[in-house]
């Protein structure tokens, strides 16, 4: 999960948490691959608006299959950067409720 705003990352972390996932949060694009440490993702919560890396280059980095939920504060600009991963794409938009996030995750895994 990657979110630059450490408010909205600490609130999607307890989402997923309370839903029972394991959670690998970063502030950064650079952090969450580093976090990772070449460990395959099973679902990625992205944030699109990132301090370098943004969350479409931390997705193109994960394998094709793993699938990709976008919190963003820009839905439209989200879908249109989709580039062709759309099956495996979610987007949801900011500000975003808990049982929003929950239904997404539980489509997507």
């Amino acid at each position: 999960m990657v979110e630059d705003d450490p408010g909205v990352r600490a609130f999607l972390v307890s989402v997923l948490a309370h839903q029972g996932y394991r959670v690998i949060a970063a502030g950064t694009g650079e952090d969450a691959v580093e976090l990772l440490g070449g460990e395959r993702a099973q679902l990625a919560v992205l944030d699109v608006g990132l301090p370098g890396m943004d969350g479409f280059a931390v997705a193109e980095l994960l394998a094709p299959d793993v699938p990709v939920i976008i919190v963003t504060g820009d839905p439209v600009g989200a879908y249109a950067r989709m580039q062709g991963r759309v099956e495996n794409f979610q987007v949801l938009p900011k500000p975003v409720a808990p049982e929003l996030l929950e239904h997404a995750v539980a489509a997507a895994v």
